[in-house]
């Protein structure tokens, strides 16, 4: 070949690499492969970073009064039932908001709602803080769990949206990771104020104590979390489905330059598909239920009903347990430091009963308790080894090949619990137990968000989410009857949920890879 050649075949070679990039630049890009640009990077771990906050301010609103009530009991002066009722009473706001806040999200976005439910949850922190007696901290913790559900609810839908196929059914894994490490800071945090002997009276006779000063820290995660989010841009995801391509560009060009360390201009896509949907604000029911009525359509009735029961009895197989965890760690606290025999755990299990405020003339705590933070932080620490385990393993095996392996060692766990010879054993059973529920609640999560296209997606998660919450409050209001008809009436039933989310999670969709809707 000549040298004239050469430059000939160079020269046109030149010219076709132009033409191809002045072409791939004038594509018009969808959502995935506009997200798929702009790689893994910085961008994603500031999202971890601003969620941190948030995740542990709705740990702080639905558990930090299960810490409270061993060392407050006397302060408080509530009964065994009345505990479980502030318990369930969360959950109880969580299910009344759960449609308000699910519409809410699809149509005024995820950004609006994050910040606004963030900064107002605060208040009602505060509220609970200074609650003067039972009826306004009952009325606090209600408001406080009607808009934790809205900013519980908005994350998923926000984190989900910043993410491709290939990583999206990590964030919910790594979601409930950071819930896991949140479960950790919660009982550190705890043993950090609750053991502190404060005590001093303020206006009209209130008396602020250790743990009015550990519900008045709480407030600090959930305004740190709303005035992170005011900063972070909208999905753009939301962006589109709205019809601001414009604004959703600025947005892909922006994650491109954090995460490739690149100019903007050099994002490889200069428009965007025209994927608008309808998202406008509603101004009566029937409009409002024509948003939502293709939810039980039968293209999506069957997926829905799945993960709604999923939700259901994984929540209450869970919470029923989890927020009674520092009150049983303190019985078997109390039991080891007053007897040296070795008893199995359900005999001291058998030591909580229900009781009236009348029962005891005086009342007297045991605050010499690390061992129910320390048991507390083991259970988190354990979360945390299970869901970076399955955050690596999850697109290997799908979704419904983990929800079935943890859905069966979670059976045989708690089943386990109640042959424990001792509290050790136990402690042990019930990470392990709590893990598997976990990760399986996070997994149905994920396979929510794949399974609903994006103007379905926030009120399918909300009417989810709405289920979990019915069997949270079922199942706190049930485990004081269960413990009190015995150790193999409790973990027997819980046993028995598991093993029908097992059994449902046999029927859910796949969604491996699948594209976002």
């Amino acid at each position: 070949m000549s040298k004239d050649e050469t430059l000939s075949t160079t020269s046109t070679t030149s010219v076709n690499d132009e033409n191809n990039k002045s072409t791939y630049k004038e594509q018009n890009a969808d959502f995935e492969t506009a997200i798929s640009a702009t790689g893994f990077g910085i961008f994603n771990l500031i999202l971890v970073v601003v969620s941190t906050p948030s995740i542990l301010a709705s740990q702080l609103e639905t558990s930090s009064l299960s810490f409270v009530f061993p060392v407050a009991r006397c302060d408080l002066d509530i009964s065994l039932e009345a505990r479980g009722l502030l318990n369930a009473i969360v959950y109880t706001g969580m299910i009344i908001s759960c449609f308000m806040w699910g519409s809410f999200i699809d149509v005024f976005g995820r950004r609006k709602i994050l910040v606004f439910t963030h900064l107002i949850g605060a208040f009602f922190v505060l509220m609970t803080t200074f609650a003067p007696n039972f009826y306004v901290l009952l009325v606090s913790k209600f408001l406080g769990g009607f808009t934790v559900n809205g900013y519980s609810m908005a994350l998923t839908t926000y984190l989900s949206e910043f993410h491709g196929t290939q990583y999206r059914a990590s964030v919910p894994v790594v979601i409930g990771l950071m819930f896991s490490i949140s479960n950790v800071c919660l009982p550190l945090l705890a043993w950090l104020f609750l053991p502190l002997n404060i005590n001093f009276g303020l206006i009209d006779g209130f008396e602020f104590h250790a743990w009015n000063l550990f519900l008045l820290v709480s407030t600090f995660p959930t305004v740190i979390a709303g005035v992170s989010f005011f900063l972070m841009p909208e999905s753009p995801k939301y962006l589109m489905s709205k019809g601001n391509n414009a604004e959703a560009l600025k947005v892909y060009q922006k994650i491109f330059k954090l995460n490739k360390r690149q100019s903007k201009e050099k994002f490889p896509f200069k428009s965007l598909i025209d994927d608008k949907q309808i998202f406008q604000k509603k101004h009566s029911v029937k409009e409002a239920w024509q948003q939502i009525s293709p939810l039980f359509s039968l293209k999506y009735a069957a997926s829905l009903t799945i993960v709604c029961l999923l939700q259901f009895f994984l929540m209450m197989s869970i919470n029923s347990l989890r927020l009674w965890l520092p009150e049983i760690f303190q019985i078997i606290n109390d039991y080891e430091q007053d007897n040296n025999k070795s008893i199995s755990f359900c005999q001291m299990l058998s030591r909580i009963q229900p009781t009236t405020d009348a029962e005891a003339d005086t009342c007297s705590m045991n605050f010499d308790n690390s061992s129910v933070y320390i048991n507390s932080v083991y259970v988190g620490l354990c979360a945390i080894i299970g869901c970076a385990i399955v955050a690596l393993i999850i697109n290997k095996l799908g979704k419904k090949k983990i929800l079935i392996a943890l859905g069966l060692l979670g059976a045989v766990t708690a089943v386990s619990i109640y042959f424990a010879p001792n509290s050790s054993t136990a402690l042990g059973l019930i990470c392990v137990y709590l893990m598997c529920i976990g990760i399986s609640l996070d997994t149905v999560i994920s396979a929510t968000v794949d399974l609903f296209p994006t103007s379905l997606r926030g009120s399918a998660l909300s009417l989810a989410f709405m289920f979990g919450r019915i069997g949270s409050v079922l199942g706190n209001l049930i485990l004081p009857i269960l413990i009190q008809a015995g150790c193999a009436p409790t973990f027997f039933t819980l046993a028995g949920f598991v093993i029908g989310c097992t059994i449902l999670s046999v029927f859910i969709p796949n969604t491996e890879r699948k594209a976002l809707g």
